[in-house]
């Protein structure tokens, strides 16, 4: 499995407020290995936000995939040969860093911005960063909070 961050939680731990989002189970056919977790409040509303990334690995030879699932908005699916394809467009352009998934950007009446970023290098993924800026409880733009992960190597099958 990856190497996590602090602010990573390996194994999700037990539930803390709202139920945390958890990776699907592993069965024989695919494993399943969470990468970063984060949680963020939007005070206002009131809504508990988590974002789960995880890595969905086929035990019958047909690949891999991060996805990252959301408890309050879109997720995203990231496949490896897309993702390589972006980090090269990136690489190109001078970016060190590309959007996929779902995205909120802010704007002067609201300030939230959510999205999911895969930072690159020499024309390679090699993190992905979940990011959440939500709203103090004045609709103000709160703390920005982010979680991120090593992006996984070709993932070898046991």
């Amino acid at each position: 499995m990856p190497a996590l961050s602090a602010m990573h939680i390996p194994d999700l731990g037990p539930p803390q407020g709202a139920a945390r989002l958890r990776p699907p189970l592993s069965d024989r056919w695919t494993r399943y290995d969470a990468l970063a977790y984060l949680e963020a409040s939007d005070l206002p509303s009131g809504e508990e936000h988590a974002f789960l990334a995880y890595q969905e690995t086929s035990l019958m030879g047909a690949g891999w995939r991060v996805r990252v699932r959301s408890r309050l908005t879109a997720g995203g699916v990231f496949e490896p040969a897309a993702m390589a394809q972006q980090a090269q467009g990136a690489t190109a352009r001078g970016e060190r860093s590309f959007v996929w998934g779902y995205q909120r950007l802010p704007s002067p009446a609201d300030a939230r911005h959510i999205e999911f970023r895969v930072h690159v290098d020499a024309g390679r993924p090699v993190r992905l960063e979940l990011f959440a800026r939500l709203r103090c409880a004045d609709g103000g733009p709160a703390a920005a909070h982010s979680a991120s992960c090593a992006w996984p190597a070709d993932a070898a099958l046991p």
